[in-house]
């Protein structure tokens, strides 16, 4: 499911963002398997949304929850995994504490945007009582598949 809730909005940001907020990617080449929560985020698992192409899934949306603090990774998945793509993820802190339909932010949000073959990510916000607002895009066969979380949510 997409929601166009201002997150494209949003993610256009990161995109710009990503110079400045930009973190050094694990070594992608030896990875095999699906990223899991112990190989780049912890804890709990608090929301996953899927971009698909024609049925088919093409990326993840991963975002966890740990003690404070927000993790997010965008996976590629299917015929997008070990091909080198334009991958993006963003994760910002809201001022709202109550989920809303608006995320103002609160602080720098924490993106990272380039050509990867397995995800980008993860990035990582603490965000204390505060929601979150997460975003993640792949492009794939000429066109931008955007997900995101709802505006400002998993407010802990």
């Amino acid at each position: 499911m997409t929601f166009k809730i201002g997150a494209a909005a949003g993610l256009a940001l990161a995109t710009g963002a990503a110079v400045v907020a930009l973190a050094v990617p694990p070594a992608q080449a030896a990875q095999t398997g699906t990223r899991t929560a112990a190989a780049g985020c912890g804890g709990s698992l608090v929301d996953r949304k899927v971009a698909r192409y024609q049925g088919r899934p093409i990326a993840e949306l991963v975002v966890y929850y740990q003690r404070g603090k927000n993790c997010a990774m965008l996976n590629h998945l299917g015929v997008t995994r070990g091909k080198k793509l334009r991958t993006s993820v963003f994760l910002a802190a809201c001022k709202e504490t109550s989920p809303a339909r608006v995320c103002h932010y609160h602080g720098k949000p924490a993106a990272q945007d380039g050509r990867y073959a397995y995800y980008a990510g993860p990035v990582r916000k603490a965000a204390g009582d505060r929601c979150v607002h997460a975003a993640g895009d792949i492009y794939f066969h000429g066109k931008r598949h955007l997900e995101t979380s709802p505006a400002a949510s998993h407010c802990r």
